[in-house]
């Protein structure tokens, strides 16, 4: 980070020799900053992707509705409505989608974690069970995490917490850990949400170089996270 800054500063001044307004000159350095971070870097997170994410999501819903078999559209909307956070609106394209197509794995999987994040937790555990079933390696061990999230809400054994930790361990991604560590802080565990956000910075140096700029954003936010716990 303090490369990136000396950089910044670097770049600002010699931009600085050319536009005598500093306002003008600081944009433009923002400017390049952004751009240079989302295709090198990776610090900053993606300010264009909720815009795209949203357009996407109004052409699925108006696609939903003039469509003869809509099942794989409603399955698109509620997958992106779930990482855009809209929990219970994912949940309804979900729904519709598992009554159109049956074993589908990924549909499961969103149902599952739609349910647990709207208070339905013995539907979602089981809508990510089944989803394992059908693929095992589905979304590289996203399912457990939220199968601790499950654990966790209903307070299961320590035993059983740690098989899902275990499964996350093997499947280790920085985002992985980050999402554990969420979990943790929210179920008061101090102490395992601190370790989980240290995994995250852990396992970005162990990631192959062309991942690591998808990863780093998490780092940074985990890094967060542990000084306010």
């Amino acid at each position: 980070m303090g490369g990136v800054t000396i950089k910044f500063f670097v770049l600002y001044f010699i931009l600085r020799m050319f536009f005598y307004n500093p306002v003008v000159t600081l944009v433009l350095v923002a400017i390049i900053y952004i751009i240079l971070d989302r295709k090198y870097i990776g610090v900053l997170p993606d300010f264009i992707q909720p815009l795209r994410r949203w357009q996407r999501i109004r052409e699925l819903k108006q696609t939903a509705q003039s469509s003869p078999s809509p099942g794989l559209i409603y399955y698109e909307l509620g997958a992106m409505q779930v990482e855009n956070d809209s929990m219970e609106d994912g949940r309804r394209s979900l729904e519709k989608a598992h009554d159109m197509i049956a074993d589908h794995p990924d549909i499961e999987y969103y149902l599952g974690v739609a349910r647990i994040r709207t208070g339905e937790l013995d539907a979602g555990k089981t809508a990510l069970e089944y989803a394992l079933s059908l693929n095992p390696k589905i979304k590289y061990g996203f399912p457990y995490v939220y199968l601790l999230e499950y654990s966790l809400k209903r307070q299961e054994s320590p035993e059983q917490i740690e098989k899902y930790l275990e499964k996350i361990y093997e499947n280790e991604n920085p985002q992985l850990f980050y999402t554990a560590g969420i979990a943790f802080q929210q179920a008061g565990d101090r102490e395992r949400a601190t370790e989980m956000f240290r995994q995250v910075q852990a396992s970005l140096k162990r990631c192959p170089t062309f991942l690591k700029k998808q990863y780093r954003y998490h780092a940074i936010k985990a890094k967060i996270r542990s000084i306010l716990i």
